[in-house]
C-alpha cells in the first residue's frame, strides 16, 4: 500500500514538472508579443478605468433601487387590494423622482434646494387609488407667486402626504379626491382636496381644459384654485405646440384673488431634449398685508430640459430676467440648474 501510495506522489510530480519545463520553453519572438498583446487586452478588459468602475457602480445601484422600489409598492398594491400571491401581478407604473435644484432668483440670493416625490400607482385596485408623497414645490406652487423667481419656494408648505381616490377618469372629464397631511403656515395639517377637470377640442388644433381644485385645511381654512388651460398645435406637429395658462387663487383670510398668466412655446426637440420659451404675469385683484402693488411683475424665462448619459438621468437649465414689483419693476436676472434622478418606471 505504502509503495502503491508513493507512486500516486511520484506520478503527481512528474506531471507537476512536466508542465512546468514545457511553460518554461522559449517561444519565438512573434508568439511572445501576440501572447502579451493578447493578456494586455484581456486585462483591460476584466479591470476597466476608475470611470468605468464608477459607471457600472452606478448602473448596479440605479438598478438595485429600482428593483427593491418595486417590489415594495407591490407589496404596499398587494396590501390595499388584498391580492392573492398566486394571482398574476399587473404592471405597477409606481415612481420616485429625486431632485436638487441651484436657484439664483433675481435680486436675491442663491440657495441649494432638494426634493422628492414619490407616486405609487396600485393597479390591483383597479387603478382607483394612487399613494402620493412630495417635498416638490410644483404641488403648492401658486401661479404668479413664483414672478421674479426661476422657482416657487414657499417655506409654509415643503411636504404633503396624501391617498388619491380616483372617482372617474375618463377621456375628457375627471374628478380626483385626496386625503392627506400638508405642512403649511408652519402647521401640520390634515388637508382634503377634491379636482374636477374636463378637457374638449374648441376649434381646429386647438384644445381647451379647465380645471378646479378645492383643498381645505382643519387649521388655515379653504384654499380655491381654478384654472384655464388653452393649447394650439403648430405646423402639424404635435411635438411643437404654443399654451396659454391662466389660474385664479382664492385662500382663507385674503381678500380678493391672485391672478397669474402664462404664455409659452413649447416643443420636443426629440426623445432627450425639451424646450420652452414662456412669459409669466400676475396681479392681486386686492392689497393684502405685505402687498403694496396689485401689478406683481412680469418675467420671461427659457426652459431647457436633457436627458445625458443613463436614461433615468436628467438636467435642466432656467435662465430668466424678471421685473418684479419686489424690486420695483428694476430687472432683475435669475437662472435655476436642476439635476434629476428617477427611480422605477416612469
Amino acid at each position: 500500500m505504502r509503495s502503491g501510495f508513493q507512486g500516486i506522489c511520484t506520478g503527481l510530480l512528474l506531471v507537476i514538472l512536466s508542465g512546468a519545463s514545457v511553460a518554461s520553453e522559449p517561444q519565438p519572438p512573434l508568439l511572445l508579443s501576440l501572447s502579451l498583446a493578447q493578456a494586455a487586452t484581456e486585462d483591460s478588459e476584466v479591470q476597466p478605468g476608475i470611470v468605468g468602475k464608477a459607471t457600472v457602480y452606478v448602473d448596479e445601484a440605479q438598478r438595485k433601487a429600482s428593483e427593491r422600489f418595486g417590489n415594495f409598492m407591490g407589496q404596499v398594491d398587494g396590501f390595499f387590494s388584498n391580492a392573492g400571491v398566486n394571482e398574476d401581478a399587473l404592471s405597477n407604473e409606481s415612481w420616485a423622482r429625486i431632485r436638487l435644484d441651484g436657484i439664483k432668483p433675481g435680486g436675491e440670493d442663491a440657495e441649494v434646494k432638494p426634493s422628492l416625490k414619490v407616486r405609487v400607482v396600485l393597479p390591483e385596485t383597479e387603478r382607483r387609488f394612487k399613494l402620493l408623497f412630495s417635498t416638490e414645490d410644483d404641488d403648492s406652487e401658486i401661479i404668479g407667486e413664483s414672478v421674479g423667481r426661476t422657482s416657487s419656494s414657499r417655506d409654509d408648505q415643503n411636504a404633503s402626504v396624501a391617498i388619491r381616490f380616483i372617482r372617474t377618469a375618463r377621456t375628457n372629464g375627471r374628478v380626483d379626491l385626496d386625503l392627506g397631511l400638508r405642512q403649511r403656515d408652519s402647521l401640520v395639517q390634515y388637508f382634503t382636496r377634491l379636482n374636477l377637470g374636463y378637457r374638449g377640442e374648441l376649434a381646429r388644433h386647438w384644445t381647451a381644459s379647465v380645471n378646479n381644485s378645492y383643498f381645505y385645511y382643519n387649521k388655515s381654512g379653504f384654499e380655491d384654485r381654478l384654472s384655464f388651460d388653452f393649447r394650439r398645435v403648430m405646423f402639424f406637429n404635435e411635438d411643437l405646440y404654443f399654451r396659454s395658462f391662466t389660474e385664479f387663487n382664492w385662500r382663507n383670510g385674503r381678500k380678493g384673488a391672485i391672478i397669474g398668466h402664462t404664455t409659452g412655446q413649447y416643443t420636443q426637440i426629440d426623445d432627450a431634449r425639451s424646450l420652452a420659451l414662456e412669459f409669466l404675469a400676475a396681479y392681486h385683484t386686492s392689497l393684502n398685508e405685505g402687498v403694496e402693488d396689485r401689478f406683481r411683475g412680469h418675467e420671461l424665462r427659457i426652459r431647457w430640459r436633457h436627458n445625458i448619459w443613463r436614461p433615468w438621468f436628467f438636467y435642466e437649465f432656467w435662465p430668466s430676467v424678471s421685473w418684479p414689483s419686489t424690486n420695483n419693476y428694476e430687472k432683475s436676472f435669475g437662472v435655476l440648474l436642476r439635476m434629476e434622478v428617477v427611480v422605477g418606471q416612469r
